[in-house]
């Protein structure tokens, strides 16, 4: 058995204690510390310990590198934060702004077929 330390390709172990291990991939503590001394664990739990210990999601899907969750929030790579009722928004919100956006067409037609209509002024660049 080879030793671990910081180099080692698993290098997501390093600075998780045995019990976060054991907790995080639901096996017993002594795995967790076979682990640590340099047995290798299986690929999956090697995932899962870097979402959990880092939060980053890079690790489950590329394309959400840098995005991380942290207190019940996904963070943005940009750092902006978004609650899980903000995400479960976000449908009505996007219902919201085509019923507006519609409601702005008809509006700006009713307006040309009644004569009412007027083209905005040019402002003046000076």
């Amino acid at each position: 058995m080879r030793a671990f330390h910081p180099g080692h390709e698993h290098s997501a172990l390093f600075g998780v204690n045995t019990d976060a291990i054991a907790s995080f991939c639901r096996v017993h503590i002594t795995t967790a510390r076979r682990w640590k001394r340099g047995e290798d664990p299986p690929f999956t739990a090697i995932r899962w310990i870097e979402l959990m210990s880092t939060g980053n999601l890079g690790f489950v899907d590329p394309v959400w590198d840098g995005w991380t969750l942290r207190d019940g929030a996904l963070i943005s790579p940009e750092q902006v934060s978004v609650s899980t009722g903000e995400i479960r928004a976000l449908p009505f919100l996007r219902t919201l702004i085509a019923h507006y956006q519609t409601e702005q067409r008809l509006t700006r037609q009713a307006d040309w077929v009644s004569g009412r209509w007027e083209p905005a002024k040019q402002l003046e660049v000076g």
